[in-house]
């Protein structure tokens, strides 16, 4: 599947979008907007879930971007059978979580990006054979050749088998500040390339 917005309209089909996002004219293209002024407090993080839950074996890629109001950036992520590649933008880091993170399970790593710039995130996860499954990640500004080496990587022994591609948004104090806003363009879900 291939989402670019220029038709203006969040999908239909998508669980868990309603109302907490919206597509908008940005920079001479359609993007989709996780809103930072949505007025239920429980709005500011979400995980709309684009297909299915019983896929495996694929890849996700978006571009995003965060911008900063009051010194403050959003977290933003793509989700793949439950696994969750996330941008954190006041740690400045980079996270592989598995569906509900757990601290043995989640692998960090520093990852300085900058607020109001471009970037594209690719999520890969595969069974393996044994039971185990390899979920890695990686991240690179938008217009720059993709790296050829993953930026992380877990290979889980109790991994999700199945699951649905999805997005992850977190506007840190969006309540109490109105917070900032969230963008993604061009969400691709695919089957892994051998």
């Amino acid at each position: 599947w291939t989402f670019d917005f220029e038709n203006g309209a969040v999908p239909a089909h998508w669980i868990n979008a309603t109302g907490k996002y919206e597509v908008r004219q940005e920079e001479g293209g359609k993007v989709l907007v996780k809103l930072a002024n949505n007025p239920f407090a429980f709005a500011k993080r979400a995980r709309p879930f684009l297909g299915p839950p019983d896929l495996s074996n694929y890849t996700i890629e978006a571009e995003v971007r965060s911008k900063d109001l009051r010194r403050v950036m959003a977290d933003v992520g793509i989700v793949a059978q439950r696994y969750e590649l996330v941008l954190f933008g006041n740690h400045q880091r980079l996270e592989l979580q598995p569906w509900q993170p757990e601290v043995e399970r989640t692998v960090r790593t520093k990852f300085p990006w900058t607020k109001d710039t471009w970037y594209v995130m690719k999520l890969e996860v595969q069974n393996l054979e044994g039971g185990n499954v390899r979920a890695r990640g990686k991240v690179w500004p938008k217009g720059q050749p993709e790296p050829a080496e993953w930026t992380i990587e877990r290979v889980d022994p109790i991994g999700s088998k199945k699951g649905s591609p999805g997005l992850y948004s977190d506007i840190p104090n969006a309540e109490a500040r109105g917070g900032s806003e969230i963008y993604y363009d061009n969400i691709k879900v695919y089957p892994n390339k051998k």
